[in-house]
């Protein structure tokens, strides 16, 4: 949420004060000695000091971007170096092809230190990364599938309970990590026994939770406390498999929980639609993502986030851009633009697009840093209107462009859809009769059913599903 929660020390991030007075004599320095440092270097310095001074025994760096350039390849005191699985990202700064990106990835390599890497990597990888190890002596290379590790690790009821419901990219990251946690141990001279150190997994499996990973939160500024809206930094073709697993068993195979109990129709395939909050930053082609996570008949309202502090390189995505790649990635979406910067604003417009859907934000974890921002605002002072004043505003603007969206969709849409929504305009005159209030605030869901039913006549279709809602009179 903060620039220095990238600062953690025993899984505390560390204080405001602290981070800040080290950072300013690091900028004091680089004005003076005419340095020019970057954010992201002036950041890795005030890491690094920060752990001199607390004394920390061990450190888990993760690079920036790519390895060889990047500001933490300073470091030349490595215990292990661990590479995982490449993909193609920041191509404009590390080349187009998976062998160029590897190249860059290599450079955190270190003579006579061993180094680990995800097996799962194309061929031409492997043979930039051994190639570069071979040139400057690096290694051993740790194998992540050995006699010893199938006998004492894999084999054994400790790994089984914390391997069970790992998607297959994550077993290999707990493989790499492992492989690493015993080399930490043998640089501490304490007891690296695999057999003993494996049945440290049974006590960390779900002790530990992300903030932003596979989050679900009450927003009671926008919902009350009718609805949760799962919160997910997915941003990579990966991450984009965990939450799509997560979703297919958690929300798609169940009705969300609905304002008034509106009823909530599932699809031909008996799941039901989920409303997507999306940014994404920059640069990155979205295709993969958008994907892996989108199904017709969801809905999406693409948003941005605001400027990322201490990283003024990194920009969204157009709104409107990244829907249109949405709705090449998946035509039978519903989406909209949402043209005003704001995470509550993008979750009004999400309530009133389908009150049944479930809501996942996701697609950034600066799109999620700014979520948590205004979300510590709103827990903190919901009730209270003069410190949040502007949520009511918001929410009849989102609501008033979301009812023209429905209204502009309804009349580009097909012949059944469009005698649908002349059976709503039919009501508006006498809305006051209860049953028929009913029915016009359940539109969208009659709507939605009424594409998943056997081809009849539109008045049949209707009249089968009102008396599934028991609104006929």
């Amino acid at each position: 949420m903060n620039r220095w929660d990238c600062i953690n020390i025993n899984n505390e991030p560390v204080s405001e004060k602290e981070f800040l007075r080290v950072e300013n004599h690091y900028k004091q320095l680089s004005e003076r000695e005419n340095i020019n440092a970057s954010e992201f270097e002036l950041l890795t310095a005030t890491a690094f000091t920060l752990f001199n001074e607390k004394k920390v025994d061990v450190g888990i760096i993760e690079v920036g971007m790519g390895g060889k350039l990047d500001a933490t390849n300073i470091l030349n005191n490595q215990v292990v170096s661990v590479i995982s699985k490449i993909a193609r990202d920041h191509q404009g700064f590390l080349g187009n092809t998976l062998e160029e990106i590897a190249s860059h990835k290599a450079g955190i390599l270190r003579p006579n230190v061993p180094f680990i890497v995800n097996p799962m990597n194309d061929f031409g990888v492997h043979e930039v990364i051994e190639d570069y190890a071979k040139e400057i002596g690096a290694g051993p290379r740790l194998l992540v599938d050995t006699v010893d590790l199938r006998e004492h690790v894999f084999n054994t009821s400790f790994w089984r309970d914390f391997a069970d419901g790992l998607l297959p990219f994550q077993r290999d990251n707990a493989v790499l990590a492992f492989l690493a946690y015993i080399e930490v141990l043998k640089s501490l001279k304490l007891n690296s026994n695999m057999h003993k150190a494996v049945q440290m997994l049974s006590k960390i499996r779900n002790k530990q939770t992300l903030p932003g990973r596979q989050q679900r939160l009450f927003v009671p500024v926008v919902f009350g406390n009718r609805k949760d809206v799962l919160v997910d930094g997915a941003h990579n073709p990966d991450a984009a498999e965990s939450l799509l697993a997560y979703v297919e068993k958690n929300l798609r195979a169940r009705p969300a929980n609905s304002p008034n109990n509106v009823y909530n129709p599932p699809n031909k395939d008996n799941t039901h639609h989920i409303t997507w909050v999306l940014a994404m930053t920059e640069g990155k082609d979205p295709r993969q993502v958008l994907e892996t996570l989108l199904r017709p008949g969801d809905y999406v309202l693409t948003t941005d986030f605001g400027p990322v502090d201490g990283m003024p390189w990194v920009t969204p995505m157009g709104p409107k851009a990244l829907l249109s790649i949405a709705h090449e990635v998946c035509p039978r979406i519903r989406g909209l633009a949402i043209s005003k910067r704001g995470v509550y604003r993008a979750l009004c417009a999400a309530k009133y697009i389908s009150k049944s859907a479930h809501i996942v934000l996701t697609g950034s974890l600066y799109l999620v840093g700014d979520f948590f921002r205004e979300h510590q605002v709103g827990q903190r002072c919901y009730k209270d209107s003069e410190e949040f004043p502007s949520i009511q505003e918001i929410d009849l603007e989102e609501r008033a462009r979301v009812n023209e969206f429905l209204d502009e969709a309804a009349r580009g849409a097909d012949e059944e859809v469009f005698q649908a929504n002349g059976v709503r305009n039919s009501f508006r005159s006498v809305s006051s009769i209860p049953s028929t209030k009913k029915f016009f605030e359940d539109f969208e869901d009659i709507r939605t059913h009424l594409e998943n039913l056997p081809p009849k006549s539109s008045k049949a279709r209707i009249s089968q599903y009102l008396t599934h809602k028991s609104l006929r009179k």
